[in-house]
């Protein structure tokens, strides 16, 4: 009912209100006013009704605006962050690609990069030379191979150099001058610690280099280690993807994370070097050495690096000493580092493309 019904109905009552008929328009005036009771009383439920069935519908308007705007939000959101971390990435290829260029121009003003700093803490007790110590769980024998041939290619004598296999070995176990130490359940299991110590014990020279079956090395590769006279405990470098983004190399470890370091910056406690690929002095193993308890992605280099640091180790970062993971799947992703993943590996049935999984976080067990 409108107001202005209602003004002329209330206008008719209030004309009405002081009769001059006696009872009988007392009487006509009562039924009026119950009359316009029940009227006001049927608007009122009406009103009432009505407002609140279009207070639900802006409420529900308003609410599905609000999914809409917040998906939208979102969507841009992972787009520009997408965007920002394939930047990231591809100005560390370009630091990559121009190395040797920044690396002759601080020589010239008689500088280098500021990781390479720290040295060793002890003198060697073994010849001086490389013993080349590779895991292996025997299902990459064509990429194990090339490892292996890059080796071979390195400018190092043959009476300072060898090669020490252990895991999944009977594919290997004809090629001249490899010693392999067959570990099937160690490789099953995962335990890459395990391996990992039983060639460094074994290990005949003083530069102990840790490798997955997976890397390969620069051709320059021992020169550039060379070119530092043996001056480190513990000593990373570069390490590519095959998309020559990085891999794990100058890394931090943040509340289980890994972080990639920026190459300029300096050693810190806070880092830790990837299992994949390093190089020891021997008396490190003189008191430590990587858990032999621990599977894979379990952290057993994380949980090593931080004990070495602990003790007072130093790591130190030769940069041109290049190495590369050969594994296609592995990407950098801003300062992280993912894995691809297959639709085959995955549980849920209705994603068939590939997926993206951290390659971290890890254990600092």
């Amino acid at each position: 009912m409108t107001s202005l019904n209602w003004g002329h109905k209330l206008g008719s009552f209030l004309s009405k209100l002081f009769p001059s008929n006696g009872k009988e328009e007392i009487e006509n005036l009562r039924k009026q006013i119950e009359d316009l009771r029940r009227q006001l009383e049927d608007a009122q439920c009406v009103d009432r009704n009505y407002l609140a069935r279009e207070i639900e519908t802006v409420r529900s308007e308003l609410e599905d605006a609000d999914d809409r705007d917040v998906a939208m939000m979102k969507q841009e959101m992972e787009i520009l962050r997408n965007e920002t971390q394939e930047n990231i990435a591809a100005i560390h290829r370009l630091e990559i690609l121009t190395l040797q260029r920044r690396i002759n121009l601080l020589t010239d003003f008689g500088k280098e990069l500021p990781p390479t700093i720290p040295g060793r803490t002890r003198k060697s007790l073994k010849p001086h030379g490389y013993s080349f110590g590779i895991i292996t769980n025997g299902q990459r024998n064509d990429k194990l191979a090339k490892l292996i041939r890059s080796i071979g290619v390195q400018n190092i004598p043959h009476d300072s150099c060898e090669v020490l296999v252990a895991g999944c070995v009977d594919g290997i176990s004809g090629m001249e001058g490899i010693r392999t130490f067959p570990m099937e359940q160690a490789a099953s299991e995962g335990r890459l610690g395990a391996m990992r110590n039983v060639l460094a014990r074994a290990a005949s020279f003083n530069k102990f280099v840790s490798l997955d079956d997976d890397f390969l090395l620069h051709p320059n590769w021992a020169e550039a280690v060379e070119e530092v006279n043996g001056d480190f405990d513990v000593a990373t470098s570069i390490i590519v993807n095959p998309d020559l983004s990085r891999y794990c190399d100058w890394v931090n470890i943040i509340e289980n994370y890994t972080f990639l370091r920026a190459y300029h910056e300096t050693f810190d406690k806070c880092q830790y070097v990837t299992g994949g690929y390093g190089i020891y002095k021997d008396f490190i193993f003189l008191e430590h050495s990587w858990n032999d308890n621990l599977g894979f992605y379990q952290g057993e280099d994380v949980s090593f690096s931080r004990r070495l640091f602990d003790a007072g180790f130093q790591l130190k970062f030769i940069p041109k000493a290049i190495v590369m993971h050969d594994d296609e799947r592995y990407r950098q992703k801003g300062y992280g580092v993912i894995r691809l993943k297959s639709a085959e590996e995955c549980n849920e049935l209705l994603n068939l493309s590939l997926r993206l999984e951290k390659l971290c976080p890890r254990t600092l067990s």
